[in-house]
Order: structure tokens, then C-alpha cells, then sequence
């Protein structure tokens, strides 16, 4: 199971792991890693899990968060990898942090304000607030990959068409129920990113693992349904 050790100046302080779907870390006392320390915001990061996988993502905090030595908005964690609170250091030990399907674990996504051309209109299907972009090494997406996408099924705008011409597209409402539709080497898989439910794909829960999708499907996850389909 994939674990945080903490230090404080290197000092180690303690050992925990990530059990959970969501960790949050800061200096609230009802932090799942309480840092009591200065320079650390009441909700400094959130840890969410996916599959074998943790996603680290900075909570707007006041200072920051590096890995590494460099800083970033939102990182897939990679075994021994070093976060850096302030004065506290978070080394990530996992041994099953690997590819999985040859998708590219390198990636490193990093929040962006949208172009003016992608802002959303007013009701339309928008999974957060942020638009993301991911950075992949040259082998992560084939070239000339039909691109897929999704028909909302439900909602404010049924019938709307939106296709995944990025690498990924997060789906749901933040904190309650998110799925993630991924562009991989071998087709476009869905994955459960967080919520109590897992999602279903054509009625049948796909766990914590991604899910291959095939043309026609019917993917639901909390408020939001989705038919997947490929442009030909």
C-alpha cells in the first residue's frame, strides 16, 4: 500500500497510508496529515486516488507545493518522489505507482485559464472550473487515433456533443463524484477519480480499475450520463 513518510527538517515525524480516496493536508485539525507549521495553509494539498495511483493537487494554498525541487499545480506521484510543504518534506513510496497499459505516467498536469475561445457557455457540461492540459512524451498518443467523445445524456443540455481532443477530460462535480475519460495508446479508457459510486458503464460498476470504452457506451457516474462514441 503506498504511503507518505513526513519529515520536518529531516526529522522524521510519521507514516501514512493512503487508504483512502481523498487525503487532504494542512494545517486544519481534521486534516487526514495534520502540519501544524508555518507557511502551511489550512488546506494546503488533496491527494486523490486512482487505481494504484495518486494524483497531488495544490488546494490554492498560499505557498505552494514542489516535488522534486519544482513546483506544480496538480502531479501524478511516482515511488519516492519528495513533496516540499514549507519546512516539511513527504516522501511517496509505492512500488505499484507503474504504467498501466503503456499510458504514460510521466504526465504532469498543470492548471491553465481557458483561451477565450474555450471558455464554456452558460449551462453546458463542464467538469471543473479549470480547464488542464497534459504534458506526454512523444510514444503517450498515437498519431492519426480516431477522436472519441461524449454525448450528454443528461442535464441542462442533453444532446451535446463534446470531444475529447485532449489527452484528458474530467467529468462530474469536484469533491462529490469525478470520472476521468483518458486518450491512451490503445483506445479511450474511464476511470474513477472520486465519489462514494463507482461509475457504470452500460449499467455494470467499473471499479477502481479504467475501463476500455467501446463505441455506444452508456457511462453514468452520480448526475452525469454519457454516451462515448468515435468520430469517424
Amino acid at each position: 500500500m503506498a504511503k507518505l513518510v513526513v519529515s520536518f527538517e529531516g526529522v522524521v515525524e510519521g507514516h501514512y497510508f493512503l487508504d483512502k480516496e481523498r487525503f487532504t493536508i494542512g494545517r486544519k485539525s481534521d486534516s487526514d496529515i495534520f502540519l501544524d507549521g508555518p507557511g502551511v495553509s489550512n488546506i494546503h494539498a488533496v491527494i486523490v486516488t486512482i487505481s494504484n495511483d495518486h494524483v497531488l493537487e495544490d488546494a490554492t494554498s498560499t505557498n505552494g507545493i514542489l516535488v522534486n525541487g519544482k513546483k506544480v499545480a496538480k502531479h501524478i506521484l511516482q515511488n519516492n518522489d519528495v513533496i516540499e510543504l514549507s519546512a516539511y518534506q513527504l516522501k511517496y513510496i509505492n512500488q505499484r505507482a507503474t504504467s498501466d497499459m503503456d499510458f504514460d505516467k510521466t504526465m504532469i498536469m498543470k492548471a491553465v485559464q481557458p483561451e477565450a475561445d474555450e471558455l464554456p457557455e452558460p449551462g453546458t457540461l463542464q467538469a471543473r472550473p479549470q480547464l488542464a492540459t497534459a504534458v506526454f512524451s512523444a510514444r503517450s498518443v498515437k498519431t492519426g487515433f480516431p477522436l472519441g467523445g461524449v454525448k450528454n445524456m443528461k442535464g441542462p443540455q442533453p444532446g451535446e456533443e463534446i470531444l475529447i481532443s485532449r489527452p484528458l477530460k474530467t467529468f462530474g462535480q469536484p469533491g462529490m463524484q469525478v470520472v476521468m475519460i483518458s486518450r491512451r495508446p490503445h483506445g479511450y479508457y474511464v476511470t474513477h477519480v472520486e465519489g462514494k459510486k463507482h461509475p457504470r458503464v452500460n449499467g455494470k460498476s467499473i471499479g477502481t480499475q479504467p475501463w476500455l470504452l467501446q463505441e455506444n457506451d452508456l457511462i453514468e457516474a452520480g448526475d452525469v450520463k454519457l454516451k462515448f462514441f468515435m468520430q469517424h
